[in-house]
């Protein structure tokens, strides 16, 4: 943060430098002028000092105080205010005893063009980057609101196909309906408390998805094999909350039969500079893919996109008898 506030100011200070010093160095007449008069020294860093103080005035307090809140009239008039006390401070210079009076009245000709000018310029820059800072600050807020929206799409559908398990479960009375309740009720937490941060510990995300594989056995049969596995360094990991639910959803949703004999393989690595999930099930019916899952998929690709942009690659695979899924996050 130090070293990010050091910067600003070095590049604040760097521009504003090449402002006041650039037209000396290009315009040598320029630089003559002012090294033999010294109305025109004080007129032309008074102007420059003061172009910079508009700078600031409308960057951080009239433009979006005023400006962008529909306040023309004080907007219009604090900017002549400002404008006015530049104009007063400068003759005041000017004026002073060790300037005789005449650099007064020979001053009045282009005190006033002088400021205009420079106003006029800079309130344009100031005005194009408040403006585009707005701009940036709607996206964000779209991104935000378009992520939160796309989780609540996404978390539905999981509870729903887990809850159809349980009932199972408990219209058998078996002992286990209450661990398997437990399990559930740790995942709705979950969903609830923390899917709401933008990064959660992956060692949270996994325990996530072994609950919801566990819940998902309850209506397995032997005909159909799971096989979980997590390699590598997990702890300090971080990763968006939901990010593999919707795929592991589908492999138990197209790929469970109790006629056929089927295998879902979810494989999880950590490496050092990146998160890949690999996912592959067997297709038990090649012409039972829904409208939601399409709709799920689409989803988890925007997501993708908004979180990830180029940092992740996402291959699927939809053979004759398999489902592959091959997800890869870059870690930066």
């Amino acid at each position: 943060m130090l070293k990010n506030r050091i910067f600003l100011i070095f590049i604040h200070t760097l521009v504003w430098s090449i402002f006041l010093f650039f037209p000396l160095v290009v315009f040598p007449k320029t630089s003559s002028l002012i090294e033999h008069d010294l109305v025109q020294l004080i007129v032309y860093f008074g102007s420059g000092v003061a172009t910079i103080g508009f700078y600031y005035f409308n960057y951080y307090i009239a433009i979006p105080n005023y400006l962008f809140k529909h306040k023309y009239l004080l907007f219009i008039l604090f900017s002549v205010i400002f404008v006015t006390v530049c104009i007063v401070i400068t003759r005041f210079l000017l004026s002073s005893d060790f300037i005789n009076a005449h650099n007064l009245i020979k001053s009045r000709h282009y005190l006033l063009p002088n400021y205009i000018w420079r106003f006029v310029f800079i309130f344009i820059i100031a005005f194009s980057l408040c403006f585009y800072q707005k701009m940036k600050q709607i996206e964000v807020e779209q991104i935000v609101s378009e992520l939160t929206n796309l989780k609540a799409q996404i978390n539905p559908h999981f509870l729903f196909n887990t809850l159809n398990g349980i009932y199972g479960l408990a219209l058998t009375k078996s002992d286990k309906t209450a661990d398997y309740l437990s399990k559930l009720s740790s995942m709705m937490r979950y969903s609830l408390s923390e899917t709401s941060a933008e990064k959660v510990p992956l060692e949270n995300e996994i325990n996530y998805i072994k609950n919801y594989i566990d819940l998902q056995k309850i209506r397995l049969t032997e005909t159909t094999r799971v096989n979980f596995t997590v390699q590598g360094q997990i702890d300090s990991q971080q990763i968006p909350p939901l990010l593999f639910i919707n795929f592991i959803e589908n492999s138990f949703k197209y790929g469970v039969s109790n006629e056929v004999q089927t295998e879902i393989q979810i494989h999880l690595v950590v490496e050092e500079n990146a998160i890949s999930m690999y996912i592959k099930n067997d297709k038990v019916n090649q012409n039972t893919v829904s409208s939601s899952y399409e709709m799920g998929l689409k989803n988890v690709k925007r997501r993708l996109n908004l979180i990830f942009g180029n940092d992740y690659s996402l291959e699927i695979q939809n053979n004759e008898k398999t489902f592959e899924v091959n997800l890869k996050i870059h870690q930066t």
